[in-house]
């Protein structure tokens, strides 16, 4: 089944796992483009979710990402790929990964 979605009512959204735990925001999408006689569509492979921990919270996601680029390694940032069917999207303004935390990082460690 295909659903069409805006982006700009995707990027920045924050996630949650299956118990209701931000795991963070969706920060970049991943795409490949089908190419058709009629037409080219973009299709959706995964989509990059981060998290600044305390700092986004307090501070905003720009102003995290900012103070990440000085603060390099000391920065708490985590991120996930998270492929497109494993991310709830029947609500498009609240999305939901279907792995919970600990899933997403231990799968994060593995590669």
């Amino acid at each position: 089944m295909s659903r069409e979605v805006a982006l700009h009512n995707l990027l920045g959204r924050t996630v949650r796992d299956p118990n209701g735990r931000e795991v963070g925001r969706i920060e970049e999408l991943r795409a490949e483009i089908e190419l058709h006689d009629g037409g080219n569509e973009y299709v959706v492979t995964e989509f990059h979710v981060g998290s600044f921990g305390a700092i986004e919270s307090l501070a905003g996601a720009h102003f995290a990402r900012m103070l990440l680029h000085r603060l390099g390694r000391f920065a708490p940032y985590e991120s996930h790929a998270i492929p497109w069917d494993r991310l709830d999207l029947t609500d498009v303004q609240h999305p939901t990964t279907l792995d919970t935390i600990e899933q997403l990082k231990a799968k994060s460690r593995q590669g």
